[in-house]
């Protein structure tokens, strides 16, 4: 059999040709061309591009420079571009970006660039007006790992008119929190927002167009977080670190229609942040709380955590399936019986019983070894026993049914009875 009847790929029609190469990172693309004549010019008409700069010692830099200009530089204006991926895999290897980002960026805006990414260790602040005045853009994702050492601070430009970006991901170390809220105030278009936080101690968004949320934070002195999106209809909230100062959350979200929370290291001097949480999502249809809760040592009992003291419980009117990942002592529990009796239309309901981390405390100036001696009744679950026995994981289904709320109402109370409320 010779080689041409073997070749069923080169049948296929161009169009299909360059879709299936557009799914490559470039320099992959780009070895297609040893193929035949007709992949040898093919990868050039590819309306992805994903460059990927490695360590590549000389000469293997200039491959990676003509590979960029055959690619893009040259590329005619006929052949539109619609994604652009610019990664750098290593700090020593971001020279190459740094230099040729500018012609890079410029050829991109003429060619009606939609879709942009830039990721790696790189300095992205002088390029910032530059990605800005590309006005066709609909999604942008930028990624850095490099951080300044002298107080400074990424800088997004005013003015811009970004008309058509509903798609924006930032993780940049060093953001200062009033030019952030400008920026996405500005965006008058921005239907999709993902942050990702490292140094900021507060965070305000506000904006009428937002109906996807997802805020990441890596700084454990996160301090407040206002919210004030009317359109937002999913909400994803997490901690990666034990906070230590988070003292208000506030907001307005009455659209909100699911809802991830996931908050770390969270103890009693946070309840209020909890509390005014829960008060700003009270309009959620499905709702996935998770906290990991820290308590410190010399607290005789377990403080509760989702209902402050004089405070009452939100209403949930639309609350459909709750699922909560928690600490659940007594009083945690009754706060979870709360919460239901304030959800007229609930369904389903999951809980988990989560053991907290003990915290280290300090005695004569020195640091002491987490808790070994704790009580057995300070860590155990107040949740009822589950057909496998346990009672650290229980699913109540169809609680809609009248007969299934007063069943399950009646076996939760059980395990909310405390001994000193027992003795007055």
């Amino acid at each position: 059999m010779s080689f041409s009847q073997m070749d069923h790929l080169s049948n296929l029609p161009d169009e299909l040709l360059v879709t299936i190469l557009s799914l490559l990172p470039t320099h992959i693309a780009a070895r297609t061309s040893i193929l035949s004549r007709i992949f040898r010019h093919l990868w050039k008409a590819s309306p992805s591009l994903l460059f990927i700069t490695q360590d590549f010692p000389p000469p293997h830099d200039k491959n990676f420079i003509a590979m960029a200009d055959h690619a893009l530089l040259h590329r005619h204006p006929s052949l539109p571009l619609l994604s652009l991926s610019l990664k750098s895999s290593s700090s020593s290897s971001s020279f190459l970006l740094d230099s040729y980002m500018p012609s890079l960026l410029a050829k991109a805006l003429s060619l009606g660039l939609r879709h942009l990414t830039i990721e790696g260790y790189l300095n992205l602040l002088p390029f910032l007006p530059t990605i800005f005045s590309i006005q066709s853009l609909e999604s942008l994702s930028l990624t850095s790992n490099f951080h300044f050492w002298s107080g400074q601070y990424y800088v997004f430009p005013s003015g811009f008119k970004m008309t058509f970006l509903r798609s924006l991901s930032l993780q940049l170390y060093t953001v200062e929190p009033a030019n952030l809220s400008r920026l996405v105030s500005e965006l008058c278009s921005l239907e999709d927002l993902y942050l990702h936080i490292y140094t900021m101690d507060r965070i305000r968004l506000s904006s009428r167009t937002i109906r996807k949320l997802e805020l990441i934070s890596s700084y454990q002195k996160l301090d407040t977080v206002e919210l004030f999106l009317p359109s937002l209809e999913s909400f994803h909230m997490r901690s990666c670190y034990s906070l230590s100062r988070l003292s208000h959350i506030c907001g307005k979200m009455p659209l909100l229609k699911r809802a991830l929370v996931t908050l770390d290291g969270v103890h009693a001097e946070h309840i209020s942040a909890v509390t005014g949480l829960l008060c700003c999502i009270s309009h959620v249809e499905e709702l996935s709380l998770h906290v990991k809760e820290n308590v410190v040592e010399n607290v005789k009992y377990p403080e509760p955590i989702l209902l402050q003291a004089g405070k009452y419980m939100p209403n949930f009117p639309n609350l459909k399936h709750l699922d909560v990942r928690l600490f659940l002592h007594e009083r945690n529990l009754e706060a979870i019986v709360m919460i239901f009796n304030n959800c007229p239309v609930l369904e389903s309901l999951k809980l988990i019983h989560k053991i907290p981390e003990f915290t280290l405390v300090r005695v004569s100036g020195r640091k002491k070894n987490r808790a070994r001696g704790r009580k057995k009744k300070d860590r155990r679950s107040r949740l009822p026993h589950n057909a496998n026995g346990n009672c650290f994981y229980a699913y109540f289904r169809n609680l809609h049914l009248e007969e299934n709320r007063k069943e399950f109402s009646k076996l939760l109370r059980k395990k909310c009875s405390y001994k000193r409320r027992a003795q007055n």
